[in-house]
């Protein structure tokens, strides 16, 4: 009987071929891949917040967002204001533009779960989902 791949073999080669398929997807738009997380996380959570806070739930570099921030800035998607409380910290919101890619990143996303749960029953999503949440609780607890 043929061995088990190994996790970190799987993890990879899943990786690399979800992000090949998403590069395809949103290049039409103009948006790297970089963006798309970033673009999702301000859609999803909602707006307001701080590069600190963006860079901690896309989980990238200070330098990358804000090449991030200024490039969108620049094409319009978003735009800067100073905290209330704070005049330091810029807090990063969505122009109006949103709604015009409020559907594109939610056809995307349901296109992406379409690929990876083809032939799993909803409960074996969500059970998956859930291991995969331990996952990365376990990872975090580590790198942290």
């Amino acid at each position: 009987m043929p061995e088990n791949p190994s996790v970190l073999k799987l993890y990879s080669n899943i990786h690399r071929k979800l992000i090949m398929h998403l590069r395809k997807k949103i290049t039409p738009y103009g948006f790297s891949r970089g963006e798309f997380p970033f673009l999702v996380r301000l859609l999803k959570k909602g707006d307001g917040i701080s590069q600190k806070e963006i860079c901690r739930d896309v989980q990238i570099s200070k330098s990358t967002t804000s090449k991030m921030i200024n490039k969108l800035e620049a094409e319009g998607y978003l735009r800067m204001e100073k905290d209330p409380k704070d005049r330091r910290v810029k807090l990063i919101y969505l122009t109006d533009k949103k709604h015009d890619i409020d559907h594109i990143v939610r056809e995307i996303e349901k296109e992406v779960d379409d690929i990876l749960f083809k032939g799993f029953t909803r409960e074996e999503r969500d059970v998956f989902i859930g291991y995969l949440m331990r996952i990365q609780e376990n990872v975090e607890e580590t790198v942290e």
